[in-house]
């Protein structure tokens, strides 16, 4: 090889080197602005472009553990809990000892619902790092999933001492002292939060329910006005008395007079069909609730009707819940009547909630089958006053002719505390029916007696 062929391969390897550098150093500037770009997305909820992103990212650049970790939180915050389980368990094999990976697996776990597994996570990040915030955090979170009331308090009990200012802190030792039975205990962690942050919504409305677990005895009184067709009558309505034993089971017995009120053959003829219901409610653990009631309705030329109801409500995650219900009557001398049932509770917010449902049964009096689909909202505002405005619709296969088969109506709703021990209530319904179009506007009280 002579000296010209030899500079010429120099020249064209130093060219080579300087490419591969110019390259490299575009790719590794554009490093820092992929990832920031993909903190950005994550942290205003596109989790979708946060997550596209990265995937581009990883794709140049493997090993790039900031990036790995953000893809695996990214995961979590999308609610992809499966995916983030096993990108930080993949993070895990490779950095044993990482403990931003420990706590996101924890979070992940726990916010799938297994707070066994959350547990030992957090507890591995804290053995690593004492001091931890966010798994000492995460810890108490996961005691709240699994129900450990103890040590869930104990937790938070800390946290808040540590961070007074902080709301988050006060509101999760509520929250666990709740589910510990101590009521007052609870209530003195909400308004801590209130104080800390008076226009929290969580906060008020944890307060409202706290104060209602406090109550040992609830008194419920309502009258009212019901017009049917061209006819109306004004009366008592119902009285309930509920007790509560603890935090979990309550029992409770009911006067129910509706029917007396609102029917338009016992309204023509000023008959009473009152009923005595006993029941109770039954808080099995934190995913699975019970309402069981037996009662008596007494007709003024019939033998006397006996009614069955049993609910169960299934807590999935976040506040949203679904039950399943059904209820029956039966006599000697008359068809049995019956009705299943199964709705959603759906918070859209902290005070926001829709509640949809759908009965299906059938009616004793005409002895066909019957259905009604019906969609409520809840609002519950600070201060604890709640309003639930409703619409419904339905059809009745009776094959009267003359007389529609479908019926449809609204109702609205409301619950004002006067103070910690009484509230007021109102109801208003309107209902266009098969036989009759009725408007009932009914008033009552609710007495708590705190223990």
């Amino acid at each position: 090889m002579n000296f010209k062929s030899l500079y010429f391969s120099f020249v064209q390897a130093l060219v080579a080197v300087i490419f591969l550098s110019l390259c490299s150093t575009s790719s590794l500037s554009a490093q820092p602005e992929q990832f920031s770009r993909a903190q950005q997305l994550a942290g205003s909820g596109q989790h979708g472009e946060a997550e596209a992103v990265l995937e581009s990212l990883i794709a140049t650049h493997p090993d790039h553990l900031p990036a790995l970790l953000l893809r695996a939180h990214n995961y979590s915050w999308s609610g992809q809990h499966r995916r983030a389980i096993e990108a930080f368990g993949a993070i895990l094999q490779e950095h044993p000892g990482e403990v931003d990976a420990l706590v996101g697996l924890g979070y992940a776990y726990n916010w799938s619902g297994d707070g066994r597994q959350a547990i030992e996570a957090f507890g591995s990040a804290i053995e690593l790092e004492p001091g931890n915030t966010d798994a000492r955090k995460g810890l108490g979170y996961a005691y709240l999933e699994t129900r450990d009331a103890k040590a869930a308090v104990m937790a938070f009990e800390i946290l808040s001492s540590e961070f007074p200012d902080a709301p988050e802190y006060a509101i999760a030792l509520g929250k666990a002292r709740l589910m510990a039975g101590r009521s007052n205990a609870a209530i003195q962690a909400f308004e801590q939060a209130l104080a800390i942050a008076p226009a929290n919504a969580e906060a008020q409305q944890l307060l409202g329910a706290a104060r209602t677990q406090a109550s040992s005895l609830e008194l419920d009184v309502w009258g009212g006005h019901s017009n049917v067709e061209n006819d109306s009558r004004t009366g008592l309505r119902l009285l309930q008395a509920l007790y509560r034993i603890n935090s979990r089971y309550s029992l409770f017995a009911r006067f129910d007079n509706t029917l007396s009120l609102d029917n338009l053959d016992f309204v023509n003829r000023n008959a009473n069909a009152s009923s005595l219901w006993g029941g109770m409610l039954a808080g099995w653990n934190g995913r699975l609730a019970t309402r069981l009631e037996y009662g008596l309705r007494f007709f003024p030329e019939r033998n006397t009707q006996q009614q069955l109801r049993l609910e169960q409500v299934f807590y999935i995650h976040n506040g949203l819940s679904a039950r399943l219900g059904g209820w029956a009557a039966y006599s000697s001398d008359f068809p049995t009547e019956w009705y299943g049932y199964a709705g959603l509770y759906i918070p859209l917010s902290s005070f926001l909630a829709l509640e949809p449902s759908y009965y299906y049964g059938q009616d004793g009096f005409n002895s066909v089958n019957q259905q009604r689909a019906v969609l409520a909202a809840k609002l519950m505002l600070p201060g604890g006053p709640e309003f639930t405005l409703g619409g419904f619709a339905g059809k009745a296969d009776l094959g009267i002719e003359g007389v529609p088969d479908e019926i449809a109506g609204g109702y609205l709703m409301v619950l004002a505390p006067f103070n910690n021990r009484l509230s007021g209530q109102l109801a208003v319904n309107y209902e266009k029916g098969n036989f009759a179009t009725a408007t009932v506007v009914a008033a009552g009280l609710k007495l708590r007696l705190r223990k």
